[in-house]
């Protein structure tokens, strides 16, 4: 034993530099799918006979309320909210809270019961009765506990809430007292605050093709695409954010978000750290991660994110409409340029990139492409992102026949050309458009840009359509915000003469400058039910531009002037002055707000023909001097008995006054 001791000593110390000197690897737990159960808020909005429950703060924009009186006895039915859940899971049980904001009007306070039940699926819970009357002052938010036990929720099963009052006892009150409860807005957030299962967020695997990276995350909740739509969210790699819009797809149980990211030259494959957030309210934040092995060069993964078939184009789509045009008297010089993202975004990325694809169906748009086919290499067919080559062919396809331009707005997007336009593009001069897919080529929902530049004639005399609403029947269904940035400008010679507007739901603004005259309407969030239309009467004179008209009016009003001061040589000039002035002030205030040409020139020729009328009713130099200098001093009478001078404060002839010296009548003739 004694002779092994020192070769046993020397293995154990050999082992022990061996274990110091290994590099340890340590490796992060990734979290790559989250959560089951979440604390958050369901807010209540809507009418109170028929309110909805909501997970989404973005849903708080109109805000409702009850007023409860002390003429209403016994229980009252403040309101019921529900919502048809669809994801399956289980819930703890705990201590579910409600808050809703309320006033008091007209008294100092009231004390009340508050009971609240809540239906989950077949199980109903409700506030305790022993809970003591709370009593209210001023504003504030009322607050009740509800106990909820263990329980399972199915999809399709509803969660529903009642809200009731009783034993209404108000303090001081006034003609008007009551307490009014108040719900869906941001400042009014009524909720129910709860442990549910709302949302499964689960990163998938990354698949590559080409350059570009698709990392597919699927939602699984039951509000399908508003739990991305209606969120705020965003992915990073390596801490830095992809910006990018991602692509959605719609499935049965929830919807998908595929981020795209296109490597960079400098990447050779690797680990990537992928991180993904999902807040569909403020105080929500579910966030996860995942770690990606990626070959560069090598296309690997699926491609569940790429649709098969055309994909729809419902699903929440913006469109805003930037229209800027010049008016020279003879032709309008109009660039409009119609941006969208969304599903009508990856609609068109798909279209472009299946130009030439023989699985089309009949009534799709995209086989008007096909004569194209030919020119699009097989490398840049369905790759998963636009090339060149894709893109010059529907810019060829648009120039190429004003029809095939209308085809593509009317049935593609769902515009109406002649409302966008104010002209039927058919009779367009020359054309130029140009396609902008933003900061990417890739399959996504990113925002695509279409600048449309042409020019047409305008007739005058003729009344000329500027814009009119421009989404076809039906069109809100795939866009579920337009807005509008409309502005037209004219030169110093050419006005917009009368601009009539059929509708007060779109306001514009219109301006005269002296050397340019501008209209500019300004919407946003164009509502489906909105008609309306704006046009102008394009003027037959120069009198109507604004150059010569503002000249007319400077001119007329210093002949106003000239007039006045040659009529009242002699008499006084103020009258005159402050009419021509107050005029002058009126036909510069309506020149600048745009009023019709034929108001400004009618207070213009008024400015001169009231001169006459009011200088010969001003009083003349002599007897405002008289005025000015007061009454004239009385004369003096001497009495030729005693000498005393007496004061004659009377013009009437003859006049007798008695003398304030020795007494006798004076008579004077």
């Amino acid at each position: 034993m004694r002779g092994s001791s020192p070769r046993n000593a020397g293995a154990m110390v050999a082992l022990l530099v061996v274990i110091v000197l290994s590099p340890l690897s340590i490796q992060a737990e990734e979290v790559n799918s989250c959560c089951v159960t979440q604390d958050f808020n369901l807010y209540l909005i809507g009418d109170p006979d028929e309110g909805e429950l909501t997970p989404f703060d973005s849903d708080l924009d109109e805000e409702k309320s009850v007023l409860v009186t002390p003429s209403i006895a016994g229980e009252v039915n403040i309101g019921t909210w529900g919502v048809t859940w669809g994801l399956d899971g289980g819930y703890s049980s705990g201590t579910w809270s409600f808050s809703i904001p309320y006033e008091v009007v007209d008294a100092t306070g009231v004390t009340a019961n508050a009971t609240v039940l809540i239906k989950v699926g077949g199980s109903t819970y409700e506030s305790s009765s022993q809970i003591p009357a709370v009593y209210l002052t001023n504003s504030g938010e009322l607050q009740v506990s509800v106990e909820v036990d263990d329980g399972e929720i199915s999809e399709g099963e509803d969660i529903e809430l009642s809200l009731s009052v009783q034993g209404l006892i108000f303090s001081n009150p006034g003609s008007e007292s009551g307490i009014r409860f108040l719900w869906g807005s941001p400042q009014s957030d009524a909720s129910l605050t709860m442990s549910f299962p709302l949302v499964q967020v689960e990163m998938r695997e990354a698949s590559v093709k080409g350059n570009l990276v698709f990392f597919p995350i699927e939602l699984t909740s039951g509000f399908g695409d508003k739990m991305w739509s209606g969120s705020s969210g965003g992915f990073s790699i390596h801490n830095t954010e992809v910006s990018e819009s991602p692509i959605t797809t719609v499935m049965e149980d929830g919807v998908e978000v595929t981020f795209v990211w296109e490597m960079p030259e400098s990447f050779e494959g690797g680990s990537l750290r992928a991180d993904f957030y999902l807040s569909p309210q403020s105080t929500l934040r579910i966030e996860t991660d995942k770690n990606h092995q990626i070959t560069a060069g090598v296309d690997s993964g699926g491609a569940s994110w790429y649709p098969a078939e055309e994909p729809s184009r419902s699903g929440g789509s913006y469109l805003d409409v930037n229209i800027d045009c010049e008016y020279d008297g003879d032709t309008i010089d109009r660039e409009t340029s119609v941006r969208f993202n969304g599903a009508m975004s990856q609609w068109m990325r798909w279209g472009l990139d299946n130009i030439g694809n023989k699985s089309l169906g009949s009534s799709s748009w995209w086989k008007n492409l096909n004569s194209y086919a030919d020119s699009i290499s097989s490398s840049d067919r369905q790759n998963g992102r636009v090339d060149d080559s894709e893109l010059l062919a529907l810019q060829n396809h648009l120039t190429g026949s004003r029809s095939d331009l209308r085809s593509f707005l009317s049935n593609g997007l769902f515009i109406e050309p002649e409302a966008m336009f104010g002209e039927n593009p058919v009779d367009f001069g020359p054309m130029e458009i140009v396609i902008d897919l933003g900061g990417s080529r890739a399959f996504n929902s990113e925002t695509i840009s279409i600048t449309m530049s042409a020019s047409y004639e305008v007739d005058e005399g003729q009344r000329q359509r500027l814009i009119e609403d421009f989404v076809r029947p039906g069109g809100y269904d795939y866009w579920t915000m337009v807005d509008l940035d409309f502005e037209i400008s004219t030169g110093m010679l050419s006005g917009l003469g009368s601009v009539y507007s059929e509708t007060d739901d779109i306001s514009y603004s219109h301006r005269r400058w002296i050397v340019m005259e501008v209209l500019v309407i300004e919407e946003s969030d164009i509502d489906s039910e909105t008609d309306f239309r704006i046009d102008f009467a394009s003027p037959e004179s120069l009198i109507y531009s604004p150059l010569v008209s503002a000249m007319i009016a400077v001119f007329a009003l210093c002949l106003a002037i000239g007039i006045a001061l040659a009529l009242t040589k002699r008499r006084t000039k103020v009258p005159s002055m402050i009419m021509v002035s107050v005029l002058g002030v009126l036909t510069f205030v309506i020149y600048w707000f745009g009023l019709p040409m034929q108001i400004v020139l009618g207070v213009v020729a008024s400015s001169v023909l009231l001169v006459f009328p009011v200088t010969l009713i001003s009083p003349t130099d002599e007897s405002m001097g008289r005025v000015s200098s007061g009454p004239a001093r009385a004369g003096r009478v001497r009495c030729p008995s005693c000498g005393t001078k007496n004061e004659v404060e009377s013009n009437v002839r003859p006049l007798r006054l008695d003398c304030s010296g020795c007494g006798n009548t004076l008579r004077i003739e």
